[in-house]
């Protein structure tokens, strides 16, 4: 509610304050006893120096800025120990009370007794993992491994076979040859021939299966840099084919035209190709037996992946880090600095879904919630500093608009603005007082001023107060005086020109209407005198 008089309450309230004195003056004028009469109907008053100020006011009740409520973030869990009461002073970080973490920690315990068991299964699985590579690696490396050894026996026992049968079917051609026919010859130099193809390409898919087996051991099986390697292999075992066919040619058409030449020197030979085959046989044991173990070194190297894989414990990590979470928050700490304001909780209960368990308040800052009239709103800013009175502590407080609201509320048809009034609060100040806001929207400090109920209004607007005649020393009736106004309080109305500090005046009482009628009735008459304009 604004206490501000706007001027045209004040023209309407003197200008029925003017009727009044005019009758009144009238029946003074009626009676002819101006100084009985003056006394009755006037109170004398002087001019005086003082501070105008006008203002709005509001009302409102305290209440605590800041205040929390406490959530715990943990639910269905029973209240061990309270450490507060309700009026205890906190700081942030206190604890106000913890819950019944048994349930919380054995879960822990458990888990984490489930996680080392599972640690240490997976340390062992690794190493036995890792163990049965490094030693078939090792042996490997070094020539120790009796699969690959037997291997290579077998070419070395191989290739002394044939180059045995080699000899004695050399001699036995050299005895031979000079009556040996140009058949046989050919044929043998075909065979011969053919021969040479097939260890050269035999050699040649030797060499591709190696090279394809230490290429699969650097870069993986399923690397696309081994397709050159995979080609390789198959263009050499189609050269072994070939090779096989053109030699097998060969040969049957030397079996062909041995038949008719000496059966020692075809039996020399026809183990000189078995122990050729036997050779060739054992390169192939001996790529066989590279394959595998080879196989067998990625087979280890999957082994400690899975391994590894298998020693993941992200779930169960995740899972231990909240039950931690859930144990630390079953202690309760204040969120900030204030009062225990409420305490609905007590040991032995359990923590519901969702409610508080305290509300911690700063009583240190206090607003007060007012209500801004429509027509009082403009000239009314954040941040504009305002007067706040207490009347049950009888003390005043500056205070600061620190919100006002955009859009208006309207009830029962009238329309106000919310806003919010801060102020620093001290051990006296209560939440839930009473309290008025005074915001000061102009003021004149050291003017002159008359009481408001001293000042008139004439038909024409403009404004004068009543001062004694003093040119007649005998009657000395009161006459008007006009004067130019300024601000007003309601109380106190500023004279800008007409007055000065010290000047008498003369206030019509408040009771002059009831002085009149009983004037009225009896019928008498006062003379009054004339308008003083300076």
């Amino acid at each position: 509610m604004s206490a501000k008089i706007k001027k045209r309450t004040i023209k309407s309230f003197i200008k029925w304050g003017i009727v009044v004195i005019v009758i009144i003056a009238l029946v003074l004028y009626l009676r002819n006893k101006t100084g009985s009469t003056i006394e009755s109907m006037y109170t004398e008053d002087t001019a005086v120096i003082r501070d105008i100020q006008t203002y709005h006011t509001f009302t409102g009740t305290t209440e605590p800025v800041n205040s929390s409520e406490v959530i715990p973030l943990v639910t269905g869990i029973q209240v061990k120990e309270v450490m507060v009461e309700v009026g205890d002073e906190v700081s942030t970080g206190d604890v106000l009370m913890t819950l019944d973490t048994y349930n919380i920690q054995s879960a822990i315990d458990q888990l984490s007794a489930t996680m080392d068991a599972a640690d240490t299964s997976s340390a062992i699985s690794i190493a036995q993992a890792q163990k049965a590579y490094d030693d078939l690696k090792y042996e490997v490396d070094n020539g120790l491994n009796s699969t690959l050894q037997n291997a290579l026996n077998g070419i070395d026992s191989a290739f002394a076979n044939m180059v045995s049968a080699q000899e004695s079917y050399n001699n036995e051609v050299e005895l031979n040859n000079r009556q040996l026919s140009s058949t046989i010859r050919n044929a043998i130099s075909q065979v011969d021939s053919t021969y040479g193809s097939l260890v050269s390409a035999q050699t040649s898919l030797s060499h591709a299966q190696e090279n394809l087996s230490d290429a699969e051991e650097i870069y993986g099986s399923d690397s696309s840099v081994l397709t050159s390697y995979r080609q390789n292999v198959e263009t050499a075992q189609v050269s072994v084919d070939n090779a096989w066919s053109s030699y097998n040619n060969a040969v049957a058409s030397f079996e062909a035209a041995k038949m008719q030449e000496e059966n020692s020197l075809t039996q020399l030979y026809d183990a000189l190709i078995t122990a050729q085959i036997n050779y060739l046989n054992a390169i192939d044991s001996y790529n066989a037996a590279t394959l595998s173990v080879n196989q067998q070194l990625e087979d280890y190297q999957l082994s400690i992946k899975l391994a590894v894989a298998g020693s993941n414990d992200s779930a169960n990590q995740l899972k231990l880090a909240d039950y931690q979470k859930q144990l630390a928050d079953c202690t309760i700490t204040a969120p900030r600095d204030g009062i225990v304001s409420e305490l609905p909780v007590k040991e032995g209960s359990y923590v519901s879904t969702a409610g508080s368990v305290a509300t911690v308040t700063d009583y240190s800052q206090m607003k007060i919630a007012v209500k801004i009239g429509e027509y009082d709103i403009l000239g009314v800013d954040e941040g504009d500093a305002v007067s706040v009175s207490i009347d049950a502590l009888d003390m005043t407080c500056d205070g600061t608009i620190t919100k006002i609201a955009k859009a208006a509320t309207v009830s029962g048809g009238v329309s106000y603005f919310e806003a919010e009034v801060t102020i620093e609060a001290d051990d006296s100040l209560r939440s839930g007082m009473s309290a008025e806001v005074k915001l000061i929207m102009d003021e004149a400090d050291g003017v002159v001023s008359v009481p408001s109920a001293a000042v008139m209004s004439d038909s024409e607007g403009g404004y004068y107060v009543y001062i004694r005649d003093t040119s007649n020393s005998k009657n000395k009736n009161p006459i008007q005086k006009t004067v130019t106004i300024g601000l007003t309080d309601g109380s106190y109305t500023q004279i800008t020109d007409g007055l000065l500090e010290g000047d008498p005046i003369l206030v019509p009482k408040t009771d002059s209407m009831a002085l009149l009628m009983q004037e009225m009735s009896t019928g008498s008459g006062t003379t009054y005198g004339d308008s003083v304009n300076e």
